[in-house]
């Protein structure tokens, strides 16, 4: 393998999600005829996909063999690398879809225990049948905390919310 490939060049200009997308279909299936179907490509268009891979990252990404194809040593690597980008590409896809939903969103409700399981619950109630996709977390505090300590440990989900932690280590209650 050529010697620290040059991003511009070499990965960032020709290095294209479909062809790695082909790869994971001809290894997951075994030969390039099978994965052409499965893609409904021809078998021609899969391989020219695997070669453009395979001339980008200047190695060879596959053993033909006469039962069919193995992948080799860089393939392994490269896939496991590129399960984490679809990954991270379909999460972020989600999150689109999630940011564009008008309907959709997150709604933080910090209040004392008494409000929260008196007034608040029929209110809730209410907006979540209105407002389904809309996630609802709580966090109460107590008398004795401070008008700014929230202590969102306290929350006391009914049978319809569960214990939740947000990204900055915030437990809470969410609608389930």
């Amino acid at each position: 393998m050529a010697k620290g490939l040059d991003w511009d060049s070499r990965i960032g200009r020709r290095l294209r999600l479909r062809d790695l997308h082909v790869l994971f279909a001809v290894v997951e299936h075994g030969s390039m005829s099978a994965a052409g179907t499965h893609l409904s490509m021809s078998q021609s268009a899969v391989s020219q996909a695997i070669a453009a891979l395979e001339d980008a990252l200047k190695v060879r990404l596959l053993d033909r063999t006469a039962r069919g194809v193995e992948p080799t040593i860089y393939a392994d690597a490269i896939m496991r690398r590129g399960t984490i980008v679809f990954d991270e590409l379909r999460s972020g896809i989600k999150d689109i879809e999630f940011l564009a939903d008008p309907a959709g969103g997150e709604v933080r409700i910090a209040c004392s225990d008494n409000l929260a399981g008196g007034i608040l619950a029929p209110v809730i109630e209410t907006f979540s049948k209105k407002y389904p996709q809309v996630v609802l977390k709580f966090c109460s505090r107590t008398p004795s905390s401070g008008a700014s300590s929230w202590n969102c440990a306290r929350a006391r989900p009914t049978s319809r919310w569960r214990s939740c932690s947000d990204p900055w280590g915030t437990v809470c209650a969410k609608k389930t």
